[in-house]
């Protein structure tokens, strides 16, 4: 599979290794359905006792085996610093992963207790408040914590940002990208390569962080889905929160331009009650949503009708959305994030 045609159309070999899967985990085939497909395909089903479980197959194109067990064993980490991510469970076999071999493709399985929580909508849902803020910024802050005090071995480890292929243009580039937005964009990414990584302000993070991605039962947040974890700056955290709801056009709240600031005061509020977070950190907050900025553009360009459905039909539409992105790149890439509160 070409890693860089993301997500993927193509269903078939996903279907094929979850398949392969259902003895290894005791898995029940008819309450199996797909939840999500892109970059991994995520099915919900359950075990033969009645369990709710996750099964996320990845792309072995895209993830190696060993970069994924390393993001299993941080989450066990996590999860004995007292952290509330999403928790893995091993096969019968008792392994964490399994690799299934198809004809052309590699696919990684993992399997994940299922959360009884929600995911919110940020434009309706009254639960997407203060509380909600403060809650997130404290388990985010929980995480890094706890993640300064992991090593991961060198064999099981994450990569830093910059090494991801989801963050690295396709060679040859496609005529659908705009040539001058990408050599601006790799300019940038040059740049943010040779600043200093200071600890605390540089480390494991989840780096997908946005609503999709926790879930909330009875005033509890659980942070799922960290196959995007990486080094890299623990503003990405709360940068990413920022572009999907308050900066990016088809997904953007009401009023986000007064929101935003406020949104990002609370989150930074917990969060300090969990960890430090001091004004150099924040001062990166902008520079982290444009990063995102290039990673949505990476992965959103090759399929715009594809991503179009997934998130709804929005209007601003993501062929929209991306017209921004390229814009403010075209512009001179500046954005206005409110620090005034925090």
């Amino acid at each position: 599979m070409n890693p860089n045609l993301l997500p993927v159309d193509d269903s078939l070999p996903y279907h094929d290794a979850l398949a392969q899967c259902i003895d290894h985990w005791g898995l029940v085939p008819e309450k199996t359905e797909l939840v999500r497909d892109g970059v991994n395909h995520v099915f919900a089903t359950e075990f033969e006792n009645g369990a709710p479980v996750i099964i996320r197959i990845s792309d072995g194109a895209l993830r190696g085996r060993d970069e994924i067990l390393g993001e299993l064993l941080w989450l066990d980490h996590l999860i004995r610093h007292g952290c509330t991510v999403t928790t893995p469970v091993p096969s019968r076999g008792g392994d964490l992963l399994e690799t299934i071999e198809l004809d052309a493709d590699t696919m990684h399985v993992s399997c994940f207790e299922r959360f009884g929580g929600r995911q919110l909508d940020p434009a309706t849902d009254a639960d997407w408040n203060d509380e909600l803020f403060l809650k997130l910024g404290r388990e985010i802050g929980r995480i890094h914590r706890a993640s300064d005090k992991l090593q991961l071995p060198a064999d099981h480890d994450r990569r830093p940002w910059y090494e991801s292929k989801l963050t690295q243009f396709p060679d040859p580039l496609p005529e659908t990208f705009n040539p001058q937005v990408v050599d601006t964009m790799r300019v940038f990414i040059d740049e943010l390569r040779r600043r200093p990584t200071p600890s605390r302000h540089y480390g494991l993070v989840h780096r997908d962080l946005h609503e999709g991605n926790f879930l909330v039962e009875d005033g509890k947040v659980e942070i799922i889905d960290f196959d995007l974890g990486c080094y890299g700056w623990r503003t990405m955290d709360l940068a990413v929160l920022l572009f999907s709801s308050y900066y990016y056009p088809s997904l953007r709240v009401p009023h986000a331009s007064e929101l935003a600031g406020h949104v990002l005061a609370m989150v930074v509020q917990g969060y300090r009650d969990e960890y430090t977070l001091d004004g150099e950190q924040l001062d990166t907050v902008g520079d982290m949503i444009l990063l995102h900025t290039i990673l949505n553009y990476i992965v959103m360009v090759p399929a715009v009708e594809h991503w179009q459905i997934v998130l709804g039909d929005p209007h601003p539409t993501v062929t929209e959305s991306l017209a921004w992105i390229e814009q403010l790149w075209l512009n001179g890439h500046k954005l206005q994030v409110d620090l005034s509160r925090v």
